[in-house]
């Protein structure tokens, strides 16, 4: 079942402890090597390129189409919605936002029959850049992502150290990602920065109180009702 309500910034213990399990469970499939080792076949490239969404001037942001994506969603529907979307000429990226699927713990016979298969599924049916929101909690889910065809990833700062969200962003450059931060108060604003992010997503709850905090250097994600020094604007 797919959702589209906006997604919210706080992320709960037992989602945390959910995606812990199911990533253990895909490790027990295809381990770290193996997976890495897989990746070097992928056809995928990112697509996302920080120049083109970049606001300069009186540019209007970009735009990207927020889906809520759940472990088992209707593809019909799906595929009807972000095809309604991709053939407007004002629309530039998608946003799959995958920490629903952590409501609850998910099982298959293969462990990997995850909402991670929306991405490949978008990837082949859009030429639009897909940027992959989730729990991101370790090298091995960047892998997957570049794996299923994503092209940047968006990452929460609230469930990581410094030293922690600085070693998942150095991961992600080498497979190609500039990733995206998701920072929602002063301390992780600060964290992201200190962490070496160059692109954040402050959701429209902080983006008025954070906003004039940023620096000029970094680009600017956001769902709030106006698009004030914002680069790319979230749609649901």
């Amino acid at each position: 079942m797919m959702k589209q309500n906006a997604a919210q910034s706080h992320i709960t213990k037992e989602q945390i402890q959910n995606a812990k399990v199911m990533i253990h469970a895909r490790k027990s499939v295809i381990d770290f090597d193996t997976l890495g080792r897989t990746l070097a076949y992928s056809p995928y490239l990112s697509r996302f390129e920080v120049e083109a969404f970049t606001r300069k001037g009186d540019d209007k942001p970009k735009i990207a189409k927020r889906f809520s994506i759940q472990a088992h969603f209707d593809e019909v529907l799906f595929l009807q919605e972000a095809s309604d979307y991709a053939q407007s000429k004002d629309n530039d990226a998608f946003l799959l936002d995958l920490r629903a699927q952590y409501e609850k713990i998910q099982s298959s016979e293969n462990g990997l029959d995850t909402a991670l298969e929306s991405i490949s599924l978008l990837r082949r049916h859009s030429t639009l850049p897909i940027i992959h929101a989730d729990i991101f909690l370790e090298p091995y889910q960047i892998l997957e992502s570049a794996l299923f065809g994503a092209d940047n990833v968006l990452i929460p700062c609230v469930i990581h150290s410094k030293d922690s969200l600085s070693d998942l962003l150095h991961f992600a450059r080498k497979l190609g990602f500039e990733p995206c931060i998701e920072v929602s108060d002063k301390a992780e604003l600060k964290k992201a920065i200190f962490s070496g992010a160059s692109m954040l997503y402050i959701p429209q709850n902080a983006l008025d109180e954070l906003l004039s905090l940023v620096p000029n250097t970094q680009m600017i994600m956001s769902d709030h009702s106006s698009d004030y020094g914002v680069d790319i604007v979230i749609i649901n």
